[in-house]
């Protein structure tokens, strides 16, 4: 065993050590339980950096890194070995930049990629999330910061038990969808890059609207600029080079106008001490090339991303070989399938015609009136699609409303002021049916989602739906 191995166990123990022994005991006597999630690509990730030899091209970031980069493509275009380091946005951009000290060699060129929101330009982190994302490998505790190793150490005891009770019951956790470590596979070995097909858009109207985005100078705070120059003489110091780059962006979810982004790009050159690559206007595309998030490119759109890239590389090379890389036509997006469903409580709506079917716009007096309420499947043959966030706002009648199968998202702050709400009823059988934000309950303290207790597994350990884990309940 190398003498850095043993030393990054020794350390890794240490940490560990500060849980009391027999939870510490119990948790680590648990087989891996995460490993077939989305979390459990991390793992692989690290390896790969950390054995990647000197002179690698190395990309550090969130979930878009993960959807969006092609180490294939770039590999062949540039000719040199490429390492993806980005998954989930929950687990931090922080905690992704710590890790990635692991493997920085000399000679490597590494590029930052943080999503453009206020999370990602920050120090959050999720011990909840790296606890599932490095089960069975806690030698990586070793590359995480202090504060961070803390918090890792409050949350332990909530992970073993978790692991736990997957044991007792003889199952893993189950994942459906691209949000599962076998996206990342070809022919049963892990390839560094996602291989799951995004076939097109399937975003209402186009994009997320629970993620707008939006280039502002305020998100740029001295905590995280500190922690990226702090990151950059890092990297310098070990022999390699450092670049920033802008991630791909849903051109229907840009709140900001052309001179927000210029003077959003004049802020961050001013004040990171590291070249920025390429211009934030050249990664804003069109919505056609995303797949389920303002951040997230579909297989088609991973194309035009990468030239992009690509071509902003070759200019730190000195390259002005072209980029041989074929451009597909943008994906159609076909209407959504839908379900007839129970519509007992039609009138009890105000309804507004789109492309893709009806939204629910309020309620009617009969509506108002009622305690527990069922939103209609379908009006006039066509699907009821979504409903507008102020619909059941400040509501303190409802108690309970069932959500059928064809609404396809839910905006944030649906239920703000509800607070007799107790139960949303959730038809939906796959969580990538059915967007959703991270403020969904906020101000709805007492209201629990109930859904199909053969998906339970599923939405607990969504990409979106396991912020809300806590909340989730089976019927």
């Amino acid at each position: 065993m190398k003498k850095g191995t043993v030393i990054s166990i020794i350390i890794s123990s240490l940490c560990l050590l500060a849980i009391p022994l027999t939870v510490l005991s119990f948790g680590l006597a648990i087989p891996t339980q995460f490993d077939e999630t989305y979390y459990g690509e991390l793992p692989y990730l690290f390896k790969r950096l950390k054995n990647g030899k000197e002179g690698k091209i190395i990309f550090v970031g969130n979930s878009a890194i993960a959807f969006g980069n092609r180490k294939d493509l770039i590999e062949k275009e540039l000719n040199k070995e490429v390492v993806t380091f980005g998954l989930y946005g929950a687990i931090g951009t922080k905690a992704m930049m710590d890790l990635s000290k692991a493997g920085i060699k000399k000679g490597d060129i590494v590029v930052l990629s943080p999503e453009i929101s206020e999370q990602g330009l920050s120090l959050y982190f999720s011990s909840e999330n790296m606890w599932m994302a490095i089960d069975g490998h806690y030698d990586m505790l070793n590359y995480l910061a202090k504060d961070n190793k803390e918090s890792m150490v409050g949350n332990f005891a909530s992970f073993a038990a978790k692991k736990f009770d997957y044991m007792v019951k003889g199952k893993k956790p189950k994942v459906d969808g691209v949000y599962q470590q076998s996206s990342f596979n070809k022919d049963n070995q892990e390839v560094g890059y996602m291989t799951y097909n995004r076939e097109y858009n399937y975003m209402v109207n186009g994009y997320d609207a629970n993620s707008m985005v939006k280039f502002d100078v305020n998100y740029l705070n001295d905590e995280f600029i500190k922690y990226i120059n702090d990151y950059c003489k890092y990297v310098k110091k070990k022999g390699a080079e450092v670049y920033y780059n802008f991630v791909p962006v849903n051109n229907l979810s840009v709140t900001s106008s052309k001179e927000d982004i210029d003077a959003f790009y004049d802020e961050l050159n001013d004040r990171i001490m590291c070249p920025i690559l390429g211009s934030p206007h050249n990664y804003i595309f069109d919505y056609e090339w995303f797949y389920d998030n303002n951040s997230h490119l579909n297989t088609a759109g991973t194309y035009i991303y990468n030239k992009q890239l690509i071509d902003d590389l070759k200019t730190v090379f000195k390259d002005s070989s072209p980029t041989n890389i074929g451009i597909p036509e943008k994906p159609d997006i076909p209407l959504p399938d839908y379900h007839d469903g129970d519509n007992s409580d039609l009138d009890c709506f105000n309804y507004e015609e789109e492309a893709d079917g009806y939204v629910v716009t309020s309620l009617t007096e009969k509506g108002l009136e009622k305690t527990t309420v069922i939103i209609p499947s379908t009006y006039n043959e066509k699907p009821i699609i979504s409903f507008d966030a102020t619909v059941f706002q400040n509501s303190k009648t409802i108690t309970e409303i069932v959500v059928p199968a064809n609404i396809r998202t839910l905006a944030d702050f649906s239920f703000k002021g509800c607070s007799n709400l107790t139960k949303l009823i959730i038809q939906h059988a796959s969580p990538s049916l059915l967007n959703v934000g991270t403020s969904l309950l906020e101000e709805a303290d007492n209201c629990y989602v109930y859904v199909k207790s053969d998906v339970y597994d599923i939405f607990a350990n969504h990409y979106n739906w396991g912020y809300y884990r806590n909340k989730l309940k089976k019927y």
